[in-house]
């Protein structure tokens, strides 16, 4: 229950306007990388899940991408012929989703109805949303089961799935329903959870499972090792295959696994299913062959292989190699995507491989395609991406750096950070960023630290016209490294030392700091504001002269800014201050992805900052946001390249400068609220609205206190709102339409 609501005319007030930005996010800025990518500010992948749907409903399959970096949903449109490979990043599709599915999340028709709904997990086990969109509304989706279970010898129990693995959901029967392997409570075998919808109701839209062997296939992995055991006969695999009704379940779950992902399909146009399976531990994806005759009779796997289609080209992805069926060419037939399951100790970059299929669906023919799907279109590199607006070679504009917290290197089997280095070879009216190198002014190679998460920053320290890098790294340090290429010249940065402060002792605030130069006292140097992982910002005072810098400590908690959230003391925070017409504002960065905007900070540096907003615009990307904010137009438009968890940037730009800050709501009277005083549910009426205007809308309610308690994408004109478990007390419906928000009060009695 919330807490009673009291009435407050300047909160009242205060929601009655809006913060804005008003930031559009842009998708067609060039970027040449050997070729021009044709989707570079996608904001990247590492870890991915590949489902097909319709997602414009115009009969063509799409792509629905669920990357476990960061649980995040990515959305892209099939825009080539039969036959061709030609994606489109849609991000406006991304809203249509659940914004809490994770870890994994395939797209399944469970109930034949021609549309895709989601198998997602949930803790310790599956959720299902059931899609009820339309060509008119688009794809939208319920939650159909909060929680599946499965009978045990007549008793229910959850179907146990693990958050590491990737289940597969298919038809395995044969019946047309939706069926379960998964690696279950056994944990060394698969376990064969049959859907009777149809056997109970006639059709496939129920979800009832029983759970019939858990060890389909008759294998059998090692729980230490990466083995595995055909015609497995000790536990639990010591029960009955082809005759499931005899089958009784174990109680011993023996050694667990450490993760696995399955991936069903009929390999050699057998009629029964066959796997493919990657595991904790293997860089190769394994092959299991079914040699029954028909689904579910003498299903013993029989056949193993690992290097499909051959040495050469098979998939090798260190460990835990995930496989997807889904048709990436618009021919009607399935082709094979693979990406690790493995978050930690796997590829982050190169970790989309392809196969076409040359074959039929039920007997293909693989052909090594690459192993950057869609990702080598984008600007990508590894994972957690902090980009930086800097001139390079002093032509007088803005270059685009973006390091990265981590890299997999597959040879030593650690991770490095690199600086990636994209020249702006456009006008400053119009930028292109042209690919240069991936290891800026060799940085990896001097030493720095543990060598990983390289944040640098840029200015003008020493008085010589050029402007120097501080670089933060992982173990915390904050490295001095001078620029001798002089003034109008590209910079040269071979030397570096430690930062020290005024007492000599070295700059240091904890790991992963993020540093950032400016002259935040308005005195004519730079001084240094760090974020740092606990979310807070630590300032140092620049008090020595124009040639020789000095820094003296000020606070550990500039403006009382925490961007950290109840459940997590970190909070990664990233600043970006920006001059609005004379006045500092900032933006800052955070774990979960979410951009805080703070003003009230000119003439008040001792003071706390006032948050203006702590989800701006609700732009996020993935989480770890790292935004570089900078006019590199010259036109009064800030432009922000914005880095997250996935490796690669999103590109927005801002309204002029001038419109920045607190506008006035506009009409309030556009739009309805019924009843009002409510006792359970509210309406909000948004009018006579197209579906496209539609899908640019937010609708938001909020206690009195200023605190959101609810926020939907609305599908349709009317939006109910349930409202019979509130306190009661006053209420505050805000409606976002593309720049403007209009807010009403609605009583809850």
């Amino acid at each position: 229950m919330f807490k009673k609501a009291l009435l407050s005319l300047g909160i009242i007030t205060s929601l009655s306007s809006f913060s804005q930005f008003a930031f559009e996010r842009i998708l067609d800025i060039p970027v040449t990388d050997g070729t021009v990518q044709d989707m570079p500010w996608a904001g990247g992948l590492d870890y991915c899940q590949f489902s097909n749907i319709d997602l414009n409903f115009d009969g063509v399959e799409d792509l629905f991408v669920f990357d476990r970096t960061c649980d995040k949903v990515l959305t892209f449109i099939q825009t080539g012929g039969a036959g061709e490979i030609d994606f489109v990043y849609a991000p406006q599709y991304e809203d249509d989703f659940p914004d809490d599915l994770q870890d994994w999340a395939l797209l399944v028709d469970y109930n034949c109805d021609g549309l895709k709904d989601i198998y997602t997990y949930a803790v310790g086990g599956l959720r299902i949303f059931k899609n009820t969109g339309s060509s008119g509304s688009g794809n939208t989706f319920e939650l159909a089961s909060p929680f599946v279970y499965t009978s045990i010898s007549g008793s229910p129990s959850p179907l146990y799935m693990n958050s590491n693995d990737i289940p597969a959901f298919t038809d395995i029967d044969g019946d047309g329903d939706i069926d379960v392997l998964q690696y279950g409570s056994a944990a060394t075998a698969v376990e064969y959870n049959k859907n009777l919808s149809v056997e109970l109701t006639g059709g496939c839209d129920s979800i009832v499972y029983e759970t019939k062997n858990e060890c389909w296939g008759n294998f059998k992995e090692d729980g230490a090792a990466s083995e595995i055991e055909l015609f497995a006969t000790s536990f639990p695999c010591n029960g009955t295959i082809g005759g499931e009704e005899d089958w009784t379940p174990f109680t011993d779950r023996g050694d667990r696994h450490a993760g696995s992902t399955l991936l069903a399909l009929d390999l050699d146009a057998s009629g029964v299913m066959d796997l493919i399976i990657g595991d904790a531990g293997w860089p190769n994806l394994l092959w299991l062959y079914n040699g029954g005759t028909a689904p579910n009779t003498d299903s013993d796997m029989d056949v193993m292989e690992l290097y499909i289609p051959n040495t050469t080209d098979s998939v090798h992805l260190y460990t835990m190699p995930g496989a997807f069926y889904v048709d990436i060419n618009n021919d009607g037939i399935r082709d094979l995507i693979s990406s690790p399951a493995d978050v930690v100790t796997s590829h982050n970059w190169e970790s989309v491989w392809w196969f076409t299929n040359s074959g039929a669906d039920n007997e293909p023919t693989f052909n090594y395609g690459g192993k950057t799907f869609l990702q080598g279109g984008m600007i990508e590199n590894g994972t957690s991406s902090l980009p930086v607006f800097f001139d390079a070679n002093g032509d007088g504009l803005k270059d685009l750096l973006v390091s990265c917290r981590t890299k997999f290197n597959e040879s030593t089997l650690t991770k490095y950070s690199t600086i990636n280095y994209y020249e702006n070879t456009g006008t400053a009216e119009a930028p292109e960023f042209t690919f240069v190198e991936e290891d800026y002014e060799d940085i990896t190679t001097m030493g720095l630290g543990a060598g990983i998460s390289f944040y640098p920053t840029f200015g003008d320290l020493d008085g010589d016209g050029d402007e120097d890098m501080v670089l933060g790294e992982y173990i915390g340090y904050i490295y001095y490294l001078e620029n001798t290429g002089g003034a109008g010249n590209a910079a040269i940065f071979n030397t570096s030392v430690i930062l020290n402060d005024i007492e000599s002792d070295p700059i240091q605030r904890g790991n992963h700091p993020n540093p950032h130069l400016i002259d935040l006292d308005r005195d004519g140097d730079l001084d240094l504001v760090i974020g740092g992982t606990n979310g807070f910002l630590t300032y140092y005072e620049n008090v020595g002269t124009e040639e020789s810098f000095s820094f003296e400590h000020v606070t550990d908690s500039l403006g009382d800014i925490d961007v950290s959230e109840y459940w997590n003391p970190n909070g990664f925070a990233v600043p970006a201050f920006m001059d609005i017409e004379g006045e500092w504002e900032l933006i800052v960065g955070s774990l979960n992805g979410d951009l805080h905007y703070y003003d009230n900070i000119e003439d008040n540096l001792d003071g706390t900052w006032n948050l203006v907003d702590s989800t701006l615009e609700d732009i996020n990307i993935g989480d770890y946001a790292a935004p570089a904010i900078y006019d590199i137009t010259e036109d009064n438009h800030l432009e922000m390249v914005l880095g997250n968890e996935r490796g690669g940037v999103g590109f927005y730009k801002s309204a002029l400068m001038s419109d920045i800050g607190i506008q006035p709501n506009p009409d309030l009277a556009a739009f309805k609220i019924y009843p009002n005083p409510a006792q359970t549910q509210l309406t909000v009426d948004l009018g006579q609205l197209p579906y496209k205007e539609l899908l640019n809308m937010e609708v938001k309610l909020f206690d009195i206190s200023g605190r959101m308690i609810y926020k939907v994408k609305p599908k349709t004109q009317k939006v109910n709102l349930d409202v019979s478990n509130f306190a009661s007390g006053t209420y505050l419906v805000e409606v976002i339409s593309s720049n403007k928000t209009q807010t009403q009060k609605v009583i809850v009695e």
